[in-house]
């Protein structure tokens, strides 16, 4: 199986430094929190339900302001700059619902997903047969509505669409949530190849044990702050600890 060319684009470092997000003034729902997720690694974020994990996504992407602090992309300071700007920096987002339009084909989606290069016809088709032999299930389903697909195959398609202009970044919010164990198995191999395509990896996941056995570097939230952080084989290897520390806070 062939990867996407990634070669036009560079993995990218995100820093987060003393960031406090919300989404009502004065009430932060993130307090303080640094992270950083290194240049073509999986980092993953998890924690208990309602702990800001998507919040804080939505913070990088610039769909909410952070309060205080500051948040760096490689060298350059991205606080102030809108979502649009920070997609065209090499920010991608895959959110928790699908991104994908329902009544639109699986070819059409993925045209969708290369609006920013929709003038070089070259490099788009370039681009859709690199996806198309990286992803066969959606080659074989390339006319096929959205509204057809399986739930395993609509979360590939919605990565697919964020990587047809390669991102540096990819932040992906809950990438199996009510998938099969085997659909979902599927899934997380095929994001832990994502690295080695060019693209730096930040996913926010309730499923722990699949997402720290193919992450780099784990943070796990809890009351508005970093809990705990480490490496991913540190949490595999102490996941029923993690476990009571997310549900019990001890």
């Amino acid at each position: 199986m062939t990867a996407p060319d990634a070669t036009s684009a560079t993995a990218g470092k995100l820093t987060l430094k003393e960031v406090a997000v919300g989404y009502v003034p004065g009430i932060d729902i993130l307090r303080s929190i640094d992270l950083e997720s290194e240049p073509g690694r999986i980092t993953a974020i998890i924690g208990p339900n309602g702990a800001g994990k998507s919040t804080l996504l939505r913070c990088i992407f610039g769909l909410l302001k952070q309060r205080v602090g500051e948040v760096t992309f490689g060298d350059t300071s991205i606080t102030g700059l809108s979502s649009h700007e920070r997609k065209l920096a090499g920010i991608a987002y895959v959110p928790q619902h699908h991104s994908t339009c329902p009544h639109l084909t699986v070819e059409e989606n993925l045209r969708l997903g290369g609006w920013l290069i929709r003038k070089d016809r070259v490099s788009l088709a370039a681009r859709m047969d690199s996806l198309y032999e990286t992803f066969p299930v959606l080659a074989a389903r390339r006319k096929v509505q959205a509204t057809q697909l399986s739930g395993g195959q609509l979360r590939t398609l919605a990565v697919a669409k964020e990587m047809v202009v390669p991102p540096r970044l990819l932040l992906i919010d809950e990438p199996s949530v009510g998938m099969a164990p085997k659909v979902a198995a599927e899934l997380y191999e095929m994001l832990s190849r994502i690295p080695s395509w060019g693209a730096t990896v930040l996913l926010v996941d309730q499923n722990i044990t699949d997402a720290v056995a193919i992450s780099d570097r784990v943070y796990l939230i809890g009351e508005g702050r970093v809990q705990r952080e480490g490496t991913g084989k540190w949490f595999s290897e102490n996941i029923d600890s993690v476990v009571k520390e997310m549900l019990l806070g001890s």
